[in-house]
């Protein structure tokens, strides 16, 4: 362990704080929901003065929009200059992107972040709005455009680009979810390396079986 890590927080550096509130708010926002949430709770978790929050982002509003950059607009960026460089083929890069988004959606913070857009973000126009075109926009155009190239290099169907961009995050966030918040209740549920395994089966295989082969005499 560092010596940053286990010093006491108030002889860290000073750019080490941004992290430590972002870090604090993502488990308030979780665990209270974005109405409930409170600087001072958040300023408390990090082991802050509500000032110093101050310092650095404006209002629980910036906070809220800097945590969601960090945690996955970043992330997103990196997919996109990634398949900027990339020549195909286009069913690996369409695994490894949704290998990716599952990894940032499936964790147990992000999973009550993302109960709280869910249940919330309707409430909040602006919010809501800022995450539709920092993450669900920038997500749905990442896997629009690996599915066209698929499409042009005959790897995929040319129908999959009118839903597929759309359904993938849908059924990794309400996965996610529901592996977090109900896995006690399921007895069957799979490890996670299987559930995501499994799921890219589904998305590309579909769900119905090949044709059974006949002979010359159609028996």
């Amino acid at each position: 362990m560092s010596e940053a890590a286990t010093a006491p927080r108030w002889l860290r550096r000073p750019d080490e704080r941004p992290e430590e509130i972002l870090a604090a708010a993502l488990d308030v926002f979780g665990e209270q929901g974005y109405a409930r949430a409170k600087l001072e709770d958040i300023a408390k978790r990090a082991g802050v003065s509500k000032g110093t929050i101050y310092l650095y982002f404006e209002s629980k509003d910036e906070l809220f929009r800097a945590l969601v950059r960090s945690r996955v607009t970043d992330a997103l960026a990196q997919a996109a200059d990634r398949l900027a460089r990339n020549p195909g083929p286009w069913r690996p890069e369409l695994e490894t992107l949704i290998h990716d988004m599952w990894q940032i959606i499936s964790s147990e913070r992000m999973c009550l972040l993302g109960r709280l857009i869910q249940s919330e973000l309707a409430h909040f126009p602006d919010i809501g709005r800022f995450y539709f075109d920092e993450v669900i926009a920038p997500s749905r155009q990442l896997l629009t455009t690996v599915l066209e190239r698929g499409v042009a290099a005959g790897e995929f169907r040319p129908e999959a680009v009118r839903i597929a961009p759309r359904a993938i995050p849908a059924m990794l966030t309400n996965l996610a979810l529901t592996r977090r918040f109900f896995a006690q209740h399921d007895v069957t549920l799979p490890d996670e390396a299987t559930t995501l395994r499994d799921l890219l089966d589904l998305l590309l295989h579909g769900l119905t079986a090949p044709a059974r082969l006949t002979d010359s005499t159609g028996s």
